[in-house]
């Protein structure tokens, strides 16, 4: 069981929240910047482009979200499949490791819905009446991204669940493994197992709620919700590495290999690659529009061209014939969703 929470798993699953937090603070960079503003009329070849450049800015937000949240919910099958094997230690540490999936998902999430909002402007006309949207959007939470996000809460909450049951059953004076070493993450005066089951019932509480509300807070929450999300990080992160430094040295039997690699960890590590890949790609396919936009007059600070003269330019062909339409991403499965 020592390699459910092994080296490799908690630099995966950190790696994949540090780079989602990092694209939602460029995100709001931009946002700053007024870079991703939308300001030129519908039916205008300038919106048409400003609107390519915020499905750039949202399919990158979404590199390695749903790689993130797949992995979590298989991890947490698997340690409930062998839940009768994994001690107290273990399980308090997938708990610290999983979070950072809630991290992930909402930090994509949030920014993503926000540029999604943008690209629904107020000025497009929708063919259905107000009923029929507010059906459309309710349906758009039982879909992709958003019904992996409900089974990802389910499965957390009944981690959290499982974790006090044990922290309930603690026996520093009983067989191995219904206790642990805590003066690295506790008060030398705390009383076991309640402050434990405080810190767990807390953070899982705050991590639900932040998820939640990533999924049907309005956009104008975005900061408030991200800023609440982020914190997540390093508590989850100092608790992980805490513990594991608290009991290094200390397990018995085969909970002695905590760093031994093995297909889980390797697996974890290889699709963090794989998601700074796709960011390194994404990232130049980024720049290279927005160099060749700056460079033709197309630039979100340059000065505007008439609606004639951008149409008969080849420049602006050429970007939107350039720009890949991403049928893979969220925005295909995820009707937007206002707040």
């Amino acid at each position: 069981m020592a390699a459910l929470v092994g080296n490799g798993i908690l630099v995966g699953f950190a790696g994949q929240a540090a780079l989602s937090l990092g694209l939602s603070a460029w995100v709001f960079f931009l946002t700053t910047h007024g870079n991703i503003d939308v300001v030129h009329p519908e039916g205008s070849v300038q919106r048409e482009i400003e609107r390519k450049r915020l499905d750039f800015v949202s399919s990158i937000l979404m590199i390695g979200s749903d790689i993130q949240l797949t992995l979590g919910i298989a991890y947490m099958i698997t340690v409930f499949s062998q839940v009768q094997l994994i001690d107290t230690y273990h399980l308090h540490l997938v708990f610290d490791i999983v979070s950072f999936v809630g991290v992930s998902n909402t930090a994509a999430l949030v920014c993503w819905r926000f540029c999604r909002a943008k690209i629904d402007s107020p000025d497009t006309k929708r063919p259905s009446g107000r009923h029929s949207k507010r059906i459309t959007d309710f349906m758009s939470y039982f879909r992709g991204h958003y019904r992996a996000t409900f089974l990802y809460i389910a499965l957390y909450l009944a981690l959290t669940i499982l974790l006090c049951i044990r922290l309930n059953d603690w026996a520093p004076n009983k067989e191995p493994g219904r206790c642990y070493h805590t003066h690295l993450v506790t008060n030398i005066t705390a009383s076991h197992p309640a402050s434990d089951q405080i810190y767990v019932a807390v953070t899982s509480s705050w991590l639900i709620v932040v998820t939640i509300a990533g999924v049907f807070g309005g956009v104008r929450r975005r900061r408030g919700i991200l800023l609440f999300s982020s914190l997540h990080f390093p508590l989850h992160l100092y608790m992980a590495i805490a513990l594991r430094k608290a009991n290094d040295g200390k397990l018995d039997g085969d909970n002695k290999q905590e760093n031994d690699w093995d297909f889980g960890q390797t697996t974890a590590v290889v699709l963090l690659g794989v998601a700074i890949v796709e960011l390194l790609s994404k990232g130049k396919e980024y720049y290279d529009f927005e160099k060749h936009a700056a460079k033709n007059g197309k630039s979100r600070h340059a000065s505007d061209r008439s609606l004639q003269e951008a149409e008969d330019g080849n420049s602006t062909g050429y970007l939107l014939d350039t720009l890949p339409s991403y049928g893979h991403t969220p925005e295909e499965r995820l009707p937007v969703t206002k707040g």
